[in-house]
């Protein structure tokens, strides 16, 4: 038994050898986030809204990172701050994804006047600046961490739809779409059968780049005020008090800034492992001439 389990535990280990390090770092980061954002108790020393320290005093033995204008505790806010800002970017990236993808999937495939009258909605979105876009939704559907999401990804969703849509351009041609077109196949069963399964590996790296801009849109919104409302912290909105107090805390934006940026660069980091690793594998999307080895292909399932 004991041999058995230390065999599975060297393969095991040895799988994560294997894999980019990139990926490895980026999912490491990544679980770090998220322990944090899912238990911030445990790792802040103080209550975030609590009051007892002196407005803009630095660092001490008391407060690690200093105090706010009004002596809370920036260390424990920039904690708390994880709860709100990570949710944010799983959920607004998620929703872009999904639903962008789902757009520019069966625009692609099916053409036509659909493709065209979609494409022309989707440049319109993409002609907006993304802040802008944002905060112009936001005025529109009111404040909240919910608008907050749905604001964000309707911003990024026009970006997945037409990366989605080359993607089935470059998938509509190939010979098992043709083979499964000419046995009958309906158009909602080639693009989930086959379209899908073989866009998915580089949806998933256009995914975590959406993430990763998530990450930058909320602190942006969060910065001008539209985010997560008082007293509810968020790394964005620190940074926008910390902007009025530049000369007299110069520390006070710095730790939020790098979560900013640490958060960001670990979506990032994992979108390029995937990209890796799917090019080691053997349906990596840059080899869609090796036909055989697509999933989807003749073969591979049969066609109902």
């Amino acid at each position: 038994m004991t041999t058995a389990w230390s065999g599975r535990a060297r393969g095991a280990l040895g799988r994560i050898r294997r894999e980019p390090a990139s990926l490895l770092v980026g999912v490491a980061l990544f679980a770090l986030f998220v322990i944090v954002a899912a238990f911030p108790g445990l790792f802040a020393p103080h209550n975030p809204d609590a009051i007892g320290g002196i407005p803009l005093n630095g660092s001490s033995s008391t407060y690690l990172l200093g105090t706010d204008q009004v002596g809370r505790d920036i260390l424990s806010r920039v904690i708390y701050s994880a709860r709100v800002d990570v949710p944010v970017s799983i959920a607004a990236g998620l929703l872009a994804a999904v639903g962008g993808a789902a757009i520019g999937l069966i625009s692609g495939y099916v053409g036509g006047l659909l493709d065209a009258a979609t494409m022309r909605v989707v440049d319109i979105g993409l002609a907006f600046p993304a802040v802008v876009l944002a905060l112009f939704l936001i005025v529109i559907l009111g404040r909240g961490e919910g608008t907050e999401i749905l604001a964000i990804a309707l911003v990024m969703m026009p970006s997945m739809a037409r990366f989605a849509r080359g993607t089935a351009l470059a998938l509509r041609p190939r010979a098992f779409v043709e083979a499964s077109r000419t046995s009958g196949a309906s158009a909602r069963h080639i693009i989930w059968r086959h379209i899908f399964p073989n866009a998915l590996s580089p949806l998933l790296v256009a995914a975590s780049v959406l993430a990763s801009a998530a990450v930058l849109l909320s602190a942006s919104l969060s910065y001008l005020g539209l985010g997560a409302q008082q007293p509810t912290s968020t790394w964005g909105g620190m940074l926008g008090d910390a902007f009025d107090v530049v000369y007299q805390a110069p520390y006070y934006g710095v730790v939020p800034g790098l979560c900013v940026v640490v958060l960001s660069s670990a979506y990032l980091l994992i979108g390029h492992g995937l990209r890796v690793r799917q090019a080691r594998g053997p349906a990596a999307f840059a080899a869609l001439e090796h036909e055989p080895m697509l999933v989807g292909a003749p073969g591979a399932a049969e066609v109902h």
